[in-house]
């Protein structure tokens, strides 16, 4: 993951500023940077979402692809993801190093949409036959500091805006079925997001944890917990990272922060994007490159 190289009286500076819950650029100890979200980006995708967290820029298409059922879950769809770390992002994402951290990523999406997130029943057109695959794209663009959050947020906004064209299936009078694809573009499926979780991220600094990292705090931080949370605080998922430890006390009080801060998340997150899709096509784009 990305870092940043900080002397040892500027570590003590954010050290000490997290203990009196004064960080340096001003925010408390659960207090998220603003969070900037536009859906419907990229326009050959089934559904896409940009999200800038600080100076953390990523970009997420989903495209959906009729496909074959996998033989242990017959009667549903799957998802599939694919992280790109671009080298514009940090020049630590050249060469190897960007493909073992987007392989990284890509397994904890897919552990957390393992979870039962997406109603993955809905995908399946015939059962054992067909289903739609959904391939999501994470493109990050910029690395500013706690990618995991706002890759799940961006994630989860690009599932929202994603819509699946509706299939019929007709069946002839000798057994064989044939697909019809619905020629309306209006007539299609939209995705239930209610139970994607995002992931929220606390970084252990001295005697406290913080959410939403920058780089510079991320430098000071040995261990962290992501947490899978979702609208209702529940928690799906749970992973340490860092080369420190983190004691049992820490971790019950870490979960706990993320509980409450999820929730929020998700609240502030459903209400945007809510909104962004009641203004219609009259709402201005500024699209990926904008």
């Amino acid at each position: 993951m990305a870092s940043v190289a900080l002397s040892e009286a500027e570590k003590v500076y954010i050290v000490h500023g997290v203990q009196e819950d004064l960080r340096v650029d001003g925010r408390g100890c659960e207090d998220y940077r603003c969070v900037e979200v536009e859906t419907d980006v990229v326009s050959n995708t089934s559904g896409s979402a940009r999200v800038k967290l600080g100076h953390t820029d990523i970009l997420v298409g989903v495209k959906a692809e009729m496909g074959t059922p996998k033989l242990e879950k017959p009667d549903e769809g799957y998802v599939e993801f694919f992280v790109d770390c671009s080298a514009n992002a940090t020049p630590e994402f050249e060469g190897r190093g960007g493909d073992d951290l987007g392989t990284e990523i890509a397994n904890t999406l897919a552990r957390i949409f393992n979870k039962g997130s997406l109603d993955l029943k809905s995908l399946c057109i015939s059962p054992r036959e067909h289903c739609w695959v959904l391939y999501v794209d994470v493109l990050l663009l910029e690395c500013g500091g706690n990618l995991f959050d706002a890759i799940s947020i961006a994630v989860k906004a690009a599932l929202f805006n994603t819509r699946i064209p509706r299939v019929h299936v007709l069946e002839d009078e000798e057994g064989s079925k044939e697909i019809e694809l619905s020629d309306d573009p209006y007539d299609c499926i939209q995705l239930s997001v209610e139970n994607v979780p995002c992931i929220i991220t606390l970084c252990k600094i001295g005697y406290r944890h913080v959410v939403d990292a920058t780089l510079q705090e991320e430098a000071c931080s040995l261990a962290s917990l992501l947490v899978s949370v979702t609208n209702k605080g529940v928690v799906t998922c749970m992973r340490k990272v860092g080369k420190g430890s983190l004691d049992p006390e820490s971790i019950f009080e870490m979960m706990e922060t993320g509980e409450r801060v999820g929730k929020a998340l998700h609240s502030s997150l459903q209400s945007l994007l809510h909104k962004e899709e009641s203004l219609g096509p009259k709402r201005q784009k500024v699209g990926f490159l904008g």
